[in-house]
C-alpha cells in the first residue's frame, strides 16, 4: 500500500492533470500528448480552408457527447464525445463543425447577441439569451414562454441557422480533404433517435445543437452524392486516436475498475499504458513502475511514455530519475510546454539552488508556449524568487492574476514590483502596459 506521503504527491500531481478548472470549464485537462494528437487531425482542415490564425483543441472531462467552441479560437471537446464516437471520421467532423462556426463569425455574434439582451428591457430576455449562449436552448425557450421577448426568440432561430451554416462548411471541407461524412451522419442519427427521449436521457451535444432530424436530412443526402462516403482515415491515423482514447478512459474510469479488466500479463501497448496510468492513480507505484518499463522497451522515443515515467518516480519520491524522466520527454517532443511545466515543478520540489535556476529555464519555455495560463506563471514566478527575481516574479503574478480575472491582486503585485529600485527599463515597460490594461478594465467593470 502506497503510504500517506506519495498519496499526497500522487493527488498533488493529479489535480494539476485533471483538475485544472475554471469558472466556466470544470475539470479540462491539459495534456500534451492528447492536445497534439487532436490538433494534428485539426491540421489538414485548417491548411485546406487557408486558416493562418492557431486553433487549438482542448479536453474537458466530462462523459456528456458534447463540443463547443470559444471566443478565444478553442475547440472544446467533451471525453465522453471521444469515448462515445464510432470513429475517427465522426470525431473529425464534429471539430469541423466547430470549426465552421468560427470560420462563419458564429462566436462573435453570440457574444453580440447577448449585450443586445443585456441592454433590453425584459429581464425574461436577457435570462434567456444568455441561457441560449450557454448552451441550454431548453431554458431559453422555457423562459419565452408567456413574453414578447423577441430579442431572445431572435437568438434561438439565429442559433438553428448557425447550426445549418457550421453544417455546409464541415461537408464541402469534408469532401475536398476526401474525408468520409458517414461518420456524422450516423452521429445525427443516433441524436435524432434521443429526441424521443426523456431531456436527462438526451445527449448534452441533442439538447445545445438543436434539429438534430432536420440536420440529419441533410448529412444523409451529402452522404448518398459523395464519392468519399466509403474513405477511411489511415492506418497511423487511427492508431493515434485509439491510443488517446484509451489515455482518456483512464482517468474516466475508476482505477481499479481498470486494473481488474486488464490484469492478464498478454497486453497490448495501449491496454498496458491504460493500466500503467491505474496503477499510479491507485497509488500502485511499484507495479505502475514496472508496466512503464516495458512501455519504453516497446516504443523507447515516445515522449509522453517517458513522461508518464517522471510523473511515476517523482510520486514515488525519486527525484533524480524523475528528473532524467521529464528531460527525455521534454526533449523527445520536441519541447512540448505542458512537459516544461512537469519537469519546472519537479525542479521546484527539490531543496537546492541549482534546481531552482534549473527551473527558471525550464518555467520560461513553459511560460512562452503557455502564456495564457495562469498555473505556469505562477510556477515560473515561484522559480524567479526563489532565484532572487522579485521584481520579474511580481509581474508573473499579476499576469496570472491578470488571466484569471483577480484584478486587484493583480494591481498589488504590480504596486509591489514597481516599489523595487534601479528597474530594468523593459521590464519596468511591460509592467506599467499591464497596469494599462489592468486600469483599462476595471473602467470596463464600473460601466
Amino acid at each position: 500500500m502506497t503510504n500517506i506521503r506519495n498519496f499526497h504527491l500522487i493527488i498533488s500531481f493529479f489535480l494539476f492533470f485533471i483538475g485544472l478548472t475554471t469558472s466556466c470549464y470544470a475539470n479540462l485537462i491539459r495534456d500534451a500528448e492528447i492536445e497534439t494528437k487532436l490538433e494534428a487531425f485539426l491540421q489538414p482542415l485548417l491548411k485546406k480552408a487557408n486558416i493562418s490564425s492557431q486553433i487549438k483543441v482542448r479536453l474537458i472531462l466530462n462523459s456528456s457527447y458534447n463540443a463547443f467552441v470559444t471566443s478565444d479560437n478553442v475547440i472544446y471537446l467533451h471525453s465522453g464525445l471521444l469515448l462515445k464516437a464510432e470513429s475517427l471520421e465522426e470525431v473529425i467532423g464534429v471539430m469541423a463543425h466547430e470549426l465552421g462556426h468560427i470560420v462563419s463569425g458564429h462566436v462573435a455574434r453570440k457574444n453580440e447577441s447577448l449585450e443586445v439582451a443585456r441592454n433590453a428591457s425584459s429581464l425574461s430576455t436577457a435570462l434567456a439569451a444568455a441561457a441560449a449562449i450557454g448552451g441550454s436552448e431548453e431554458l431559453a425557450a422555457s423562459l419565452l414562454i408567456g413574453g414578447n421577448d423577441r430579442v431572445a426568440r431572435h437568438y434561438y432561430y439565429g442559433s438553428r441557422i448557425n447550426e445549418a451554416v457550421a453544417d455546409e462548411w464541415a461537408l464541402k471541407m469534408l469532401d475536398e480533404l476526401q474525408i468520409s461524412a458517414a461518420g456524422m451522419a450516423k452521429m445525427m442519427k443516433r441524436l435524432s433517435n434521443e429526441n424521443a427521449l426523456p431531456e436527462s436521457y438526451q445527449s448534452e451535444y441533442y439538447r445545445t445543437h438543436p434539429e438534430a432530424k432536420k440536420r440529419l436530412e441533410v448529412y444523409k443526402d451529402h452522404v448518398s452524392k459523395s464519392n468519399f462516403t466509403n474513405n477511411r482515415m489511415n492506418v497511423a491515423d487511427y492508431a493515434s486516436f485509439k491510443r488517446i482514447v484509451g489515455k482518456i478512459s483512464s482517468y474516466e474510469k475508476r482505477p481499479e475498475e481498470i486494473i481488474q479488466n486488464l490484469k492478464n500479463d498478454d497486453l497490448s501497448i495501449n491496454e498496458m499504458y491504460q493500466r500503467t496510468i491505474a496503477y499510479l492513480r491507485y497509488g500502485s507505484l511499484e507495479k505502475a513502475s514496472k508496466d512503464v518499463s516495458s512501455l519504453l522497451i516497446a516504443e523507447p522515443n515516445n515522449p509522453y511514455f517517458y513522461e508518464l515515467a517522471g510523473e511515476i518516480a517523482f510520486a514515488d519520491g525519486l527525484l533524480p530519475s524523475a528528473i532524467k524522466y521529464f528531460e527525455e520527454a521534454f526533449n523527445k517532443s520536441g519541447g512540448a510546454p505542458l512537459i516544461a511545466l512537469r519537469l519546472g515543478r519537479v525542479f521546484l520540489s527539490a531543496d537546492s539552488s541549482e534546481y531552482y535556476f534549473n527551473a527558471r529555464e525550464i518555467l520560461k519555455i513553459a511560460v512562452a508556449g503557455e502564456p495564457e495560463l495562469p498555473f505556469a506563471r505562477r510556477e515560473y514566478a515561484t522559480a524567479l524568487g526563489k532565484t532572487g527575481d522579485l521584481a520579474s516574479a511580481n509581474l508573473q503574478l499579476a499576469e496570472a492574476a491578470y488571466l484569471s480575472n483577480e484584478l486587484r491582486q493583480a494591481t498589488n503585485h504590480l504596486e509591489r514590483a514597481l516599489k523595487i529600485p534601479n528597474l530594468n527599463p523593459e521590464l519596468e515597460k511591460r509592467l506599467k502596459d499591464l497596469k494599462f490594461l489592468i486600469q483599462d478594465s476595471q473602467a470596463l467593470k464600473t460601466k
